[in-house]
């Protein structure tokens, strides 16, 4: 039902703002007056229960100096109504928090409400290597920031997302490894290659000895390897010179096969091989032949003879 006020002329205690006022809100529903401030509160209430969203991680690039040291830009986004509700100091600090890596906090470079620039000391281990120096970087854990963030003062009214959408990583020779949408960064290893040092390897690997490894069907045949007899399948023969080399197997009742092997330096080469049944009994080097066996036979026989007409 609405409600109609009359104002009579020359009445006191009212201005005209006053007497506008009343005149708007005798006109307006009561129920509708009622229903707009019970909105009122309840957008209240979500704004406690309900934090915004009000930081947002876009990149975080990460390039390893050759002491392993590091330079860090990370990119984000405040949100355009809450723009100004994170104090620059607590996001600051946030981010610091989040971004430890060692015993020595991070040094902030530049701050804006768009990025940082950090230096992070001794974020990478530098072990050497034959070849080079490997570096093993630190992890991170983005959740820690956030885990800050929700113990400060306004946790209730603003949430933070500050896991990057994309995380780079670049070692000192420009390699580089990326992850996407990841709360945590994890320990990664890459090895610079030294020339000097890969050119010295090469140079003692290439007159390293290798090995052949023989297995054969059937089993147990004799191996030569370059001619010489080096012992039986299966076993694996060392201390062999790096190149190409003779195999030969042979056993009794099968044929001899030969093959050509190449052997790398410090590697083993394998060799399997299955022998062919020969269609004429093959005797072993130094066994007597049947012929002699008979003739000896035939021999014995005749001295047992004569013996007997004696």
């Amino acid at each position: 039902m609405m409600s109609t006020y009359i104002v009579k002329k020359g009445q006191t205690g009212y201005t005209d703002n006053n007497i506008l006022c009343h005149v708007i809100t005798m006109m307006i529903p009561e129920k509708i007056l009622r229903l707009t401030s019970l909105c009122s509160i309840i957008c209240f209430v979500f704004l406690l229960v309900a934090p915004v969203q009000a930081f947002t991680a876009d990149s975080l690039s990460i390039t390893v100096a050759n002491n392993g040291d590091a330079t860090a830009t990370f990119k984000y986004t405040l949100e355009g109504v809450i723009e100004n509700a994170i104090p620059q100091s607590m996001l600051q600090e946030q981010l610091v928090k989040g971004l430890a890596t060692s015993s020595d906090p991070p040094e902030v470079l530049s701050f804006d409400k768009s990025g940082a620039g950090l230096y992070l000391k001794n974020f990478a281990v530098i072990n050497d290597v034959p070849t080079g120096s490997e570096y093993q970087t630190a992890s991170m854990d983005f959740k820690k920031a956030q885990i800050a963030l929700q113990n400060s003062a306004v946790s209730t009214v603003i949430s933070a997302d500050f896991s990057p959408k994309v995380t780079t990583v670049i070692f000192p020779d420009g390699y580089s490894r990326q992850l996407t949408d990841s709360s945590v960064l994890p320990s990664l290893k890459h090895t610079v290659i030294d020339p000097a040092k890969a050119a010295a390897v090469s140079t003692i690997n290439a007159s390293a000895p290798g090995a052949i490894r023989v297995s054969s069907s059937p089993a147990q045949v004799h191996v030569y390897i370059d001619n010489t007899y080096t012992g039986e399948s299966p076993g694996t023969f060392t201390g062999i010179t790096p190149g190409r080399h003779e195999i030969m197997l042979e056993s009794d009742g099968y044929l001899s096969l030969t093959k050509t092997v190449t052997v790398n330096p410090g590697e083993t080469a394998t060799v399997f091989e299955s022998l062919e049944l020969a269609e004429t009994p093959v005797k072993k080097s130094g066994a007597p032949g049947i012929g002699v066996v008979i003739a000896a036979l035939v021999l014995t026989g005749c001295g047992m003879a004569i013996l007997r007409r004696k």
